[in-house]
């Protein structure tokens, strides 16, 4: 796990354990390292962004973050982005440490390692930053970078739902309602997918429409439960245009 990040002066290599020495990992991460007395003398990408890139050379990590997420966004360019977010993650920046998990998930500068990206997230989401902890949640669901463990999902997506995201309260309805994790409930999953619904999640929009259409821990009401699903649809649910042929419309039986 990342805890201690080491600064060296500006004409050494820093590092986070020996995850991130300088000189180790693969070909295409001891390539594209630099050290700061090189960094300094590549142009900002714009006017507008130097103020920004002298911030992140001065060893802000948050405008490091905000840099990276510049050039891999605005300019494509994965290899300079991550050295930026390397160097904000050796700070325990917990958006670094989540984008920079993310480029070791997906493979952007050319390093894809799942078991490094799984480490990356956990410290992450133990700074308490909710999109690391929904997503640690999921990766403990799908056994991606670690085995599969449902307790644990549930445990860090019920952090990241308490913190008001969308989707971890929609995928806290999920869990209770499949008994993944926590113990089986349908009242339990119902208001996670209300709190989930009232933030305009779709597929959560979706479930409680269901629920009203067929009275499931709810007063049935099919009229109005099938227009909460018409909605759902406009909003573009899946899982409500995968299921819609179960929940025709009432009034075209009269």
């Amino acid at each position: 796990m990342a805890r201690a990040a080491t600064w060296l002066p500006d004409d050494t290599c820093w590092k986070i354990e020996t995850r991130f020495a300088c000189g180790r990992g693969s070909e295409n991460e001891r390539k594209n390292r630099m050290l700061m007395s090189e960094e300094r003398k590549i142009p900002a990408r714009s006017p507008e962004l130097a103020p920004l890139k002298h911030a992140a050379e001065d060893g802000d990590a948050q405008a490091q973050v905000d840099y990276a997420k510049y050039l891999h966004q605005q300019f494509d360019d994965p290899v300079e982005a991550f050295r930026w977010l390397e160097r904000a993650a050796a700070q325990q920046h917990p958006e670094g440490l989540y984008i920079l998990s993310l480029f070791y998930f997906n493979g952007w500068n050319g390093v894809q390692s799942p078991g490094v990206a799984f480490k990356l997230m956990q410290a992450s989401a133990e700074t308490g930053f909710p999109p690391a902890q929904l997503d640690l949640g999921l990766l403990y669901i799908k056994g991606n970078g670690t085995a599969p463990d449902l307790q644990m999902a549930a445990e860090w997506i019920s952090k990241a739902a308490a913190a008001g995201l969308p989707v971890a309260e929609y995928e806290m309805g999920l869990l209770h309602l499949n008994g993944e994790g926590v113990q089986r409930d349908f009242l339990t999953a119902l208001r996670w997918f209300k709190k989930a619904a009232d933030q305009h999640h779709p597929d959560a929009l979706f479930y409680i429409g269901a629920a009203v259409y067929e009275g499931s821990g709810t007063d049935k009401n099919p009229a109005h439960g099938w227009e909460i699903i018409q909605e759902a649809l406009r909003m573009g649910s899946s899982v409500a245009r995968n299921n819609i042929q179960n929940y025709p419309d009432p009034a075209a039986g009269r």
